[in-house]
């Protein structure tokens, strides 16, 4: 991915220390798995794999939970798939506008301000016939939806959105402001007739935006799975048939599982990472692809010499190249995982999200090898680093020495740790970047106390004014460090230049 981003943050993705001081470590878990520490990550969930990776499965957790305990308190789920009709010739970013709606841009000579325009997702959200009429007849109390994007050899590109639906819930209020008092079983009819809605109100939204984008309402195809209702909308109900069970499982009160509720746990799983994952999926050969399987295709090439006819995928490398920026500059800045306001607090999910992050972070590791800074960047520069990974995984953490010396660098700049190794390069770790947030917050404090004191502010080059560079809007909720999301930072008055 480093060498065909053009994003600058992913392209250093993995290749910094961020103590170098420490270096790095890669240790076994209980589970066998291979984990980083202190390594400067860029957390894209769209271009790249590794942060992807780590990022859908913390969506995937939280939407697990959530839909066990709405099964386990009486909900009903609907998981759907959106789609629109494409064309080879559709450019994916016209199709991914069409799907989850424009950006807002700003013109950079005249500062004009071109608002965004709503998609049918967002179209269907605030649809007042959907409120007021739909959503309270299946007892609607909110959904999570998740981007995806395929491309297809015959069809092209295909983005589509995974959706899981809550239903069967009775408000006071408001599905993002009010609050659940109760649940029901949402009659067949009107499910059916929500269905039916969906379809016909999904293929208008797409009509208003682009006519060539309208989905069918239906369909002649002998034993389709589209069941004749058209191929723009997909449904499937999801009910709990044991509810005690899956509250004792939730609450880890009743011993071993119930056999009744492993469907169901195994189910919520499913649709969770359904809904949660995208371009980690494996698409179907060589006649569909995600994003990263275009790299995939690209290093069977361009790194492992193989031939094109032999490598997986399809696609010339010059079209896989093009592809993946394509894909990239489309998704670029986009939300990917979400759920609508107030689900969250419908299923109780306040502090989850941290609870999991904490018990990732404090998993038992085994032992493994600590690499130096510099012994860490040309591992990863050789392209190496996974290699590292698969080694400590295997119990062969010492002949990762091997791999530092092939790649240029020296074998004692690898250090073999035990359990207890590691759990001090950890500690150490923890406390060289709990002294380096004091630093921010002194450095931070010091610029409140000079604006306040009346010295002059300068633009912020590294973000340009704006608050943030693009890539790293997801990552820092729209802030950057060098200016603390403000896009300015202190400077002296008379000489104007940037003190950041």
């Amino acid at each position: 991915m480093q060498e065909f981003t053009a994003i600058d943050r992913c392209r250093k993705c993995a290749r910094r220390a961020v103590a170098p001081e420490l270096g790095t470590l890669t240790a076994r878990t209980e589970d066998g798995r291979a984990s980083g520490r202190g390594v400067q990550l860029c957390e894209s969930i769209w271009a790249c794999a590794v942060c992807e990776a780590s990022r859908r499965a913390e969506d995937t957790h939280e939407l697990t939970t959530a839909a066990l305990r709405w099964l386990a308190r009486g909900g009903t789920l609907a998981a759907v798939v959106l789609t629109t009709r494409h064309a080879p010739t559709d450019r994916l970013d016209d199709l991914v506008c069409a799907l989850w709606g424009t950006r807002q841009s700003v013109d950079e000579t005249t500062g004009e301000i071109t608002p965004r325009v709503p998609g049918a997702y967002q179209r269907l959200l605030t649809s007042q016939t959907f409120r007021r009429h739909v959503a309270p007849a299946v007892g609607y109390i909110g959904m999570a939806r998740n981007p995806e994007v395929t491309r297809s050899q015959e069809g092209g590109w295909h983005p589509h959105l995974n959706a899981l639906i809550f239903l069967g819930g009775t408000l006071d209020g408001t599905p993002a402001k009010g609050r659940v008092v109760g649940t029901f079983d949402p009659a067949a009819e009107d499910l059916e007739a929500f269905e039916g809605w969906l379809h016909g109100f999904w293929a208008g939204a797409l009509r208003s935006i682009d006519p060539t984008y309208e989905t069918s309402t239906e369909c002649e195809r002998a034993d389709c799975k589209c069941g004749g209702r058209g191929h723009g909308v997909r449904i499937d109900v999801i009910r709990s048939p044991d509810d005690k069970a899956l509250i004792e499982y939730l609450t880890k009160s009743g011993g071993e599982t119930a056999a009744s509720v492993m469907g169901d746990v195994e189910t919520a799983k499913g649709v969770a990472a359904e809904v949660s994952y995208s371009g980690a999926k494996v698409a179907k050969g060589r006649k569909s692809m995600t994003a990263f399987q275009f790299l995939d295709r690209l290093w069977a090439v361009e790194r492992d010499g193989l031939e094109e006819s032999d490598a997986p995928g399809y696609g010339t490398t010059a079209q896989c190249r093009a592809w993946w920026l394509e894909y990239e500059q489309a998704t670029r800045g986009r939300r990917a995982f979400e759920m609508t306001r107030g689900l969250a607090r419908h299923t109780d999910l306040a502090g989850e999200l941290e609870a999991y992050r904490y018990q990732e972070m404090h998993r038992r590791l085994l032992g493994g090898v600590v690499l130096t800074s510099e012994a860490h960047g040309q591992v990863a520069e050789a392209g190496s680093d996974f290699a590292v990974a698969e080694l400590v995984a295997a119990s062969l953490e010492a002949e990762v020495a091997g791999l530092v010396a092939d790649a240029g660098g020296r074998e004692d700049h690898a250090r073999v740790v035990d359990e207890a190794g590691a759990a001090e390069w950890v500690e150490s770790l923890a406390e060289v970047m709990a002294a380096k947030a004091r630093q921010r917050a002194a450095e931070r404090a010091e610029w409140d106390r000079l604006a306040e004191a009346g010295h002059g502010l300068v633009p912020c080059e590294p973000c340009g004014g704006t608050g943030h560079r693009e890539e790293y809007a997801a990552i820092h909720g729209g802030r950057c460090f060098p200016c603390g999301g403000t896009g300015r930072v202190i400077g002296d008055d008379d000489q104007g230049d940037d003190d950041a």
